[in-house]
């Protein structure tokens, strides 16, 4: 009788490289579209802001490679000082076209302290995800939800069979589709947060993540 060999457990610094390439990717990406921006916008005080945006996404890949290497050789990483959410929109606004990703946050929100590393990362798998699987308009929205911060993706996507693995699945996937949402729920929870999908009718889904105040 042959015996069922059992999965093995995956490997952290293996884990944290693949984190690395999923989480660099929409930086990159985004980097790309802004520098090709500044080169074909004629307005200084335009290409001063779109510049300010790329050091930003730097900044960013910077420290996600930064925590991969900290997780790679074993080490743990230095809480981040804590920031307000105001500081994480204009970066992840960045990440999605405009002409099709819309924010709103409330003032209240805007004041919220977050970790700003872990909300980029989870806001711009949000709508990364939102831009590639899902057709028209996107909204991003902040607003307080008694002692949490609620934050929304919305797209006219649906709650496909491979999303609501994504949403309960425990260890990481074998391939890169699911591990965005995979991350995002590692984060949030990490955070003392949730995450969860709600369908729209007739059609649409809200990502929705609660996380209360950050604090070092």
């Amino acid at each position: 009788m042959r015996l069922r060999s059992r999965r093995a457990e995956p490997d952290p610094a293996l884990l944290a490289l693949r984190n690395v390439c999923h989480e660099l990717r929409p930086p990159v990406a985004t980097l790309t579209s802004l520098l090709r921006a500044i080169e074909n916008q004629p307005s200084a005080e335009r290409r001063a802001a779109l510049a300010q945006l790329a050091v930003e996404h730097v900044s960013h890949a910077e420290s996600v490679l930064r925590q991969a290497a900290a997780v790679a050789q074993g080490l743990n990483t230095l809480p981040a000082d804590p920031a307000p959410l105001d500081v994480v929109l204009p970066v992840v606004a960045a990440a999605a076209p405009g002409d099709r990703l819309s924010v709103g946050a409330t003032p209240s929100a805007m004041r919220w302290l977050v970790h700003p590393q872990h909300t980029r990362q989870i806001l711009i798998n949000l709508v990364g995800n939102a831009v590639r699987y899902s057709p028209g308009r996107i909204r991003l929205t902040a607003g307080l939800r008694g002692r949490r911060l609620r934050l929304t993706v919305a797209d006219q996507g649906g709650p496909t069979p491979e999303l609501m693995t994504a949403m309960v699945r425990q260890s990481p996937p074998p391939d890169d589709r699911g591990l965005g949402l995979w991350l995002v729920r590692q984060l949030a929870q990490a955070r003392g947060g949730t995450v969860r999908a709600v369908p729209l009718a007739p059609t649409g889904l809200v990502m929705e993540v609660k996380l209360p105040r950050y604090r070092r």
